[in-house]
């Protein structure tokens, strides 16, 4: 086996590497599927097997039928989701030029893979509230949604009244706000289930899909964009970061009683 390198790199510089190591980790085993694959030429193809099994990413056990090493599984796994990324970045590249996603904390960030599939809902000249009304739609549908909310919104106070079960994490500012805003004698909560906490994103999450709403690079809330994804890995990739938020922040009551 040759001295180990940066192994994804050396893979990643020949499309040949590339091709065949991702066909033999998912499935190809012989010489002759890789070669009937089209992955590249077939002396592209040789070299790439003689290549792999020197840099230690694939191996030819007694049945004669290639397999990744550890290592080549770790690599594949990691150009899978390199791939992935890429998938999420360039379905709608504006949207992830234009808008801050290191509002994400780090952990969250590098899972971008996970909201492959999703799609960006936006507004137009003619449908200047489209995605408000999406977001007010998909808030009306669900019986279990747990929000993460830079800004206030009364479908909030609807959903408890509706008996649903609702988790919300306001941001602070938002709790300051509606504080001055109340009369006297009204009550400050009117749902049951909020937490405080400080970011500068929205989410919300249901069984079935995860809403994103990212601030622009200037900081400011965009009210008229909306990411939407609905696969299982997206809605669990939404749900670990509200328990991120919901385990760390302040309930409710604490917050009010030493801000009063």
């Amino acid at each position: 086996m040759e001295d180990c390198g940066p192994f994804v790199e050396y893979v990643l510089r020949s499309r040949a590497r590339t091709n065949v190591l991702m066909a033999v980790s998912e499935g190809s085993n012989s010489t002759q599927a890789l070669l009937d694959s089209d992955l590249a030429s077939e002396s592209a193809v040789y070299n790439a097997l003689t290549e792999l099994q020197d840099q230690g990413l694939i191996h030819e056990p007694r049945s004669k039928r290639w397999a990744p090493t550890g290592a080549g599984a770790v690599v594949a796994g990691l150009i899978e989701r390199q791939r992935e990324t890429e998938s999420v970045l360039g379905a709608d590249p504006e949207y992830w030029q234009n808008h801050d996603v290191t509002a994400l904390p780090p952990a969250f960030r590098t899972r971008l893979a996970d909201l492959a599939g999703g799609v960006v809902v936006r507004a137009t000249d003619t449908q200047p509230s489209r995605a408000i009304r999406e977001t007010e739609r998909r808030l009306a549908e669900p019986d279990s949604v747990a929000v993460l909310a830079p800004i206030y919104n009364e479908r909030f106070d609807a959903a408890a009244q509706d008996g649903e079960s609702l988790q919300l994490v306001l941001d602070a500012g938002v709790i300051d706000d509606l504080r001055e805003g109340a009369d006297e004698g009204e009550s400050e909560a009117d749902v049951d289930g909020i937490r405080v906490a400080e970011f500068s994103f929205a989410m919300t999450v249901t069984d079935d899909y995860v809403m994103l709403s990212l601030p622009t690079l200037d900081g400011s809330y965009d009210p008229s964009t909306e990411f939407i994804a609905e696969s299982e890995r997206a809605q669990r990739w939404g749900r670990q970061l509200f328990d991120c938020y919901w385990e760390d922040a302040q309930a409710l009551e604490a917050y009010l009683t030493e801000s009063r």
